[in-house]
Formats: C-alpha cells, sequence, structure tokens
C-alpha cells in the first residue's frame, strides 16, 4: 500500500514540473557511496527530465576532473578539484598570456578567466547533503540555487530528487539583482 502511495506521489510532482522550468545544469557535491551507487539513477532521472549537463563534485586523494557524454547529458566529474585550485590554475594561465606579451594585463576580464576554467557553464542547481557551503565550481556557481538535503546520499531517492526540481521551479531566479 505504501509503495502505490509513493507513485501516486511521485507521479503527482511529474506533473507538476512538467509545466515548469527544468535546471539545464545540475550540480551534485556528493560522496564516493553516491558515485558508487547513485549516480547511474541520478543520470536517467535527469534524462527524463531533459537536464542537459551533471556535474558531480566528491573529495578525493587526487584532483581529476572529467568530462564526458551519457547518453544525452555531459557528465563532469570532478574528484578533490576545489574552486579555489581551479581559479588558481586560470589565473597561472593568464599570468603566462601577460608574461609572454599575447594579453595586456590592463584588459584582462572576466571573460578571459572563463576561459581556462575547466568547468565552462555555471550550474542552475547545486544539491548538497549537509548544511556547508560548497567548495567547488565558487566561479560559476555565484548564481546558482543551492538546496541542502537533509540526508545521506545512500537514502536519496526518485521522490527526493523530484523535489529538488519542485524548489528549483519555486523560487525566483535574480541573477544577483
Amino acid at each position: 500500500m505504501i509503495e502505490f502511495i509513493k507513485k501516486i506521489y511521485e507521479r503527482k510532482l511529474e506533473r507538476e514540473l512538467s509545466s515548469g522550468k527544468i535546471p539545464k545544469h545540475i550540480m551534485i557535491v556528493a560522496d564516493n557511496d553516491f558515485i558508487e551507487n547513485g549516480l547511474k539513477n541520478f543520470l536517467k532521472w535527469c534524462e527524463k527530465f531533459k537536464v542537459k549537463e551533471v556535474t558531480v563534485c566528491f573529495r578525493g586523494e587526487k584532483k581529476n576532473i572529467q568530462s564526458k557524454k551519457v547518453g544525452s547529458i555531459t557528465l563532469n566529474l570532478i574528484e578533490g578539484y576545489g574552486g579555489k585550485d581551479e581559479i588558481t590554475d586560470a589565473v597561472k594561465e593568464l599570468a603566462k598570456l601577460v608574461k609572454s606579451g599575447e594579453i595586456d594585463p590592463n584588459k584582462v576580464d572576466e571573460h578571459d578567466v572563463e576561459r581556462f576554467l575547466k568547468i565552462k557553464s555555471s550550474p542552475d542547481l547545486i544539491v548538497k547533503a549537509g548544511e556547508e557551503i560548497p567548495e567547488f565550481l565558487i566561479w560559476q556557481s555565484i548564481y546558482s540555487e543551492l538546496y541542502f538535503i537533509d540526508m545521506d546520499w545512500k537514502s536519496f531517492r526518485y521522490v527526493d530528487f523530484l523535489r529538488c526540481l519542485r524548489e528549483f521551479q519555486r523560487r525566483e531566479r535574480r541573477y544577483g539583482r
């Protein structure tokens, strides 16, 4: 009986979501358990709602960034490579261009910095377990909507995904205005 009620609730949420705005890029600040056990389902759910890009950030011993296509979704996996690291690396690349005379330091703007970021697009929605502000994609996430879940990633279900999307639709995005 509980499964039946759960399915009815999921269908209700799906209907509500079908007429609203869906994020194009979702970032997840996850743990290894999510990577091993939940990512495959999460990508299926995103594909169902036509999310174009998913970035999964997690702590790790090494620094690694991978981007690949999974069905219709661009999947970015960021392991142990924080936002400060990314900005520092971008500034180093710009400094090389300034030193070689290829760019005038007085003409450097945000577009020049963005050229050297590892992940180019900004997430519309960032989902994180716990209450800490995530330290990944600092530059790109300045106008992202943050959604904190009060559970561990092992417990994250389809209905929780739907609730994330519903909360995104309820928010008025002002992009710093």
